[in-house]
């Protein structure tokens, strides 16, 4: 008995010393990836990490939970299309824009419009995915002159309340550690795709295009250190209220899965009933990332901003 449990620690330490070296190129490539395609501005309000790609119309793209500029370059790419201009920024506590005392909504819609300022851009289509939805919301009702049409999808648009869930707790403590979170993340890849609405079974129906679109949306939150600060806190953020959302002028276009139960859909109702002629697109299903609706996510948004102009 005493070699079998020998023998069975031994493997798991073989085992475990393969798997953090395996840890140790990805996560190198990880940091050298964020690190190589993006800078960081000082504005009067604080720094800012920020990435530009493309040509044409501004549009600037606000990432959600467990992101920076790297997903909102991802997610903001695939939900416009080509033939913009893309400002992704890294939101505080993100990456290299650093978490401050006065982390708000209001602070985070002055520092886009510093970066905008910065980049010598007018106006731009503004673009919020998930937790990005307050900011987003937020700087349409500070800078509706700067703002040509707001895009919400799967956005937080209500606070998410004081009592931070058990599984929270858990994911948060997770993250302290890139290599924990990174060991979570390729044990239970399958339990992690769920969370965000992408199943086994429709996983193996996508194209591969999506597919690809679905493995970067996860590995996309790797490293997870330099997230942690700007993750630890979006339950505290504080949106606008209603009667604010009510003095947005904006053209907004609202996208959301009613089986979205990371942020569910009272989220989406209540802006569509707060800001005068938004228009929603609803999905039945699709969960949080609408990964299978990418194509139509991708038509209905150009369409509105044609009839938007």
């Amino acid at each position: 008995m005493k070699k079998i449990i020998l023998t069975v620690i031994i493997l798991l330490i073989v085992l475990l010393a393969i798997s953090y070296i395996q840890f140790r190129g990805e996560i190198a490539a990880a940091r050298n990836r964020v690190l190589e395609g993006s800078e960081v501005y000082s504005s009067e309000y604080g720094d800012i990490e920020f990435a530009v790609e493309g040509e044409g119309p501004a549009a600037l793209l606000i990432h959600g939970a467990g992101g920076g500029y790297d997903q909102g370059m991802l997610i903001g790419k695939k939900a416009l299309g080509d033939g913009f201009t893309y400002i992704s920024v890294s939101r505080f506590g993100y990456l290299r824009s650093p978490f401050m005392e006065e982390s708000t909504v209001e602070n985070q819609s002055a520092i886009y419009a510093a970066v905008l300022d910065h980049l010598e851009i007018d106006e731009a289509v503004i673009l919020g995915a998930s937790a990005g939805g307050p900011s987003a919301l937020q700087f349409a009702h500070d800078y509706p002159e700067r703002s040509s049409a707001l895009v919400l999808l799967s956005s937080v648009s209500m606070y998410m309340g004081d009592e931070i869930p058990i599984s929270t707790r858990i994911i948060n403590t997770i993250q302290k550690s890139d290599f924990s979170y990174w060991l979570v993340i390729k044990m239970f890849r399958s339990q992690f795709s769920q969370m965000v609405g992408i199943d086994k079974n429709l996983y193996a129906e996508l194209s591969p295009e999506d597919k690809q679109y679905a493995d970067d949306m996860i590995d996309f939150m790797h490293p997870m250190s330099p997230r942690r600060p700007g993750n630890i806190h979006e339950a505290e953020i504080k949106p606008l209220t209603g009667e604010a959302m009510g003095d947005i002028s904006v053209p907004t276009i609202i996208l959301h899965a009613k089986d979205d139960f990371l942020v569910t859909f009272d989220h989406a109702d209540f802006v569509h009933k707060n800001i005068a002629h938004s228009e929603l697109v609803t999905f039945e299903s699709g969960g949080h990332a609408l990964i299978a609706e990418t194509a139509v996510i991708n038509e209905r948004i150009r369409d509105f901003l044609i009839r938007s102009q």
